[in-house]
This record gives structure tokens, sequence and C-alpha cells, in this order.
């Protein structure tokens, strides 16, 4: 992104790196507490990490990064989010240089902590009519945390090659996920529900 109206701000940055450390995970079919073990840290901090509570270091980057195999995708993340943090910087220190007031550090918002979901069922359908795939999930969720909850994240990723991630990266980019082949739909109790992207990428999408 060369504009500067169109560079990605830290928080989506921190987000983004969330986003591919939690799609890596899924892929190569690993519990969080396991990718915890393997990198040496404590099984709450990757959970910690792909919620947003804590913020990409360069020493879990590359941990992340050789464990799951990204094929130096988690590490491009990182590279992001350190470039969006310098860019944010020079910035602030452009403005308080011309205005002569120091101008304090926006801070960075984590997720909300104060709910807290329960998937007490969890069901899963595949039909195939000959030419498509219908995918049909059904859950059955409890908050138990004491805020409401107003967003309710999901994910749809795919891994053309697995084990090969620069080959399925390649393919992805040549060949995206489409909103289109997609054609989501989601429902509650009957009703159709609202949903936005949160990131669309060319392997996965989360809404």
């Amino acid at each position: 992104m060369d504009a500067q109206g169109d560079a990605v701000t830290v928080e989506q940055a921190a987000a983004d790196f969330a986003a591919e450390i939690a799609y890596w995970r899924e892929v190569r079919g690993m519990p969080k507490k396991a990718l915890a073990e393997l990198m040496c840290f404590h099984p709450s901090y990757v959970s910690h990490m792909e919620s947003g509570r804590h913020k990409p270091t360069e020493d879990f980057a590359r941990r992340a990064d050789e464990t799951l195999n990204t094929g130096k995708a988690v590490w491009r993340r990182w590279c992001e989010y350190e470039t969006a943090r310098a860019r944010e910087a020079k910035a602030r220190e452009t403005k308080a240089a011309a205005t002569g007031v120091p101008t304090p550090r926006r801070s960075e918002q984590p997720y909300a902590t104060g709910s807290a979901i329960v998937v007490e069922h969890d069901a899963a359908r595949l039909d195939y009519d000959g030419s498509l795939y219908r995918l049909t999930m059904r859950r059955l969720l409890r908050n138990t945390g004491s805020d409401p909850i107003t967003r309710y994240l999901i994910r749809i990723s795919v891994d053309r090659y697995p084990g090969d991630p620069e080959r399925s990266n390649a393919h992805y980019r040549a060949n995206p996920l489409t909103w289109d082949e997609l054609a989501l739909t989601a429902t509650c109790r009957g009703e159709a529900m609202r949903w936005q992207t949160k990131h669309d990428r060319d392997a996965f999408r989360e809404v």
C-alpha cells in the first residue's frame, strides 16, 4: 500500500498477525496448548495472542513461523506489524514537531475479555449435488461471561496442498477463495443474521 491513507493501522496489522497464527494452527490441526508447548511458551500464551490480548513479538513470530512451517507467512505478518508501528510512531513525531505539543500515544484496544462463549453443541453436515458442495454448521452457544455478546467470529479456510505452504499460497494467489463461491448465509433461530467481513485473504475468510 503506497498511499498513506490506505496504509494498514497498527491495530489491523496486529489483528492480521493473530489471524495468520490461528489459520496456520488450524491448517496443521494443532491445539493451542500443543503449539505453545512446542514453542516453549505458557499454555495460555497462544490463546492470548490469537485473541489480541498480547501484541505480536519478534520472538513469538520466529518460533511460530518455524513450528507451523508457514513458509514465512507468519513472519511477513510480523514485518507488516512492525512497519505499521514505525509509520505511526513517525507520524506522531512529525505532528509533535509541527505543533510543539507531544501527541499522546493512542492505546491499542484488546478484544473484549468480559464475555466467554461456551460451545455446548457443534454439528456439521456436508452435501454434494454432483457439482457443488454445501456445508451446514450448527452451533449452540452459551455466554458464561458478564458482558453481552453481539459478535461471533467464524473462519472459512482452505489448504490445497497440506504440508507445502508455499505451493498452497501460490495456488490461492492465482485462484483465490471468493465470496461468490462461498455463498455464505447465517441464521439464528430461523432469522437471517447480519455479517460483515473481518479478514479477506486469498486462502481464508473471517466474518
